[in-house]
């Protein structure tokens, strides 16, 4: 299967409808792919979004409008497009938001060129937890929310109040999909210090949740955690890891942490709105 992200494939449907959404995939005449989520909202009634979507399979700008409208025609009002699409106005949706900015991280090097691929001060501290006495472990998620490491990132978004992916879909997501959660863990003893959990969507995995604890923070056990994964996730096949959102204003100590590990930061298209007045420009 080609690289999509998360919100694209054929797992995050099958975990959002295990969780009761309608999701569907809507018919671009071979134009693209694009998974749309049904909601129903007051006056509107049924609407279709588009995250992270279409993923185009055409560049010609006239045959993607007629795709959009053709999204459009089959109840389409809101796209978070993967990427810039000038066609989104042409085919009469307006922008909402302005794009917001992922990082994603290369697994088609070798071990030895992804270490020399990190920032300095980054390998420094891969360096600080790689001679610290930490034993890292993965495990398989099976979708227990009451698993060590979303509880403690259920206390921290609660500490914190900053909203994510629902932990109820990570762990649908785990469920509908077995073998489809991995958690990499930071042991000090008998006790975890850090942990992070990956969705696999492949060739495509995705960073889901981080937690560290004060020892884990001092060991830097993220960095030796991050490096454990894209190792394995690579020899296991996985070309790209997905590790989120970044915002250098609202959380620079994460930003730091992706964009020194290697990755490369890719901007988004935007979100976009189509009312159902709204008429298309040529």
């Amino acid at each position: 299967m080609s690289p999509l992200p998360l919100q694209q494939h054929p797992r995050f449907a099958k975990a959002l409808i295990s969780l009761g959404q309608k999701v569907d995939m809507a018919d671009l005449s071979g134009a693209g792919h694009a998974q749309v989520i049904r909601r129903t909202v007051p006056i509107l009634g049924e609407i279709g979004y588009v995250p992270r979507g279409p993923i185009w399979e055409i560049s010609d700008p006239g045959l993607r409008r007629a795709a959009l409208s053709r999204l459009s025609d089959q109840g389409v009002r809101m796209v978070d497009a993967e990427s810039c699409c000038p066609s989104l106005l042409g085919s009469g949706f307006r922008q909402v938001v302005t794009p917001t900015h992922v990082a994603e991280l290369s697994l088609s090097e070798t071990p030895k060129s992804r270490r020399h691929g990190v920032a300095p001060k980054w390998r420094g501290s891969l360096k600080v937890a790689e001679r610290s006495n930490l034993r890292v472990v993965w495990e398989s998620f099976d979708g227990d929310p009451s698993h060590w490491l979303l509880r403690q990132e259920a206390a921290m978004r609660a500490r914190r109040r900053y909203r994510a992916l629902p932990l109820t879909v990570a762990c649908a997501f785990a469920k509908a999909n077995p073998n489809s959660g991995r958690i990499f863990a930071a042991w000090a003893a008998d006790e975890p210090v850090a942990g992070m959990l990956f969705l696999l969507h492949p060739p495509v995995a995705t960073y889901h949740i981080g937690w560290s604890g004060d020892r884990g923070r001092a060991l830097s056990a993220h960095h030796l955690l991050l490096m454990r994964a894209a190792d394995d996730l690579a020899a296991e096949g996985y070309i790209r890891l997905d590790l989120g959102t970044v915002d250098t204003e609202a959380s620079p100590g994460l930003a730091r942490f992706k964009i020194g590990a290697g990755a490369t930061v890719r901007a988004l298209g935007g979100s976009w709105l189509r009312l159902p007045f709204a008429g298309t420009r040529g």
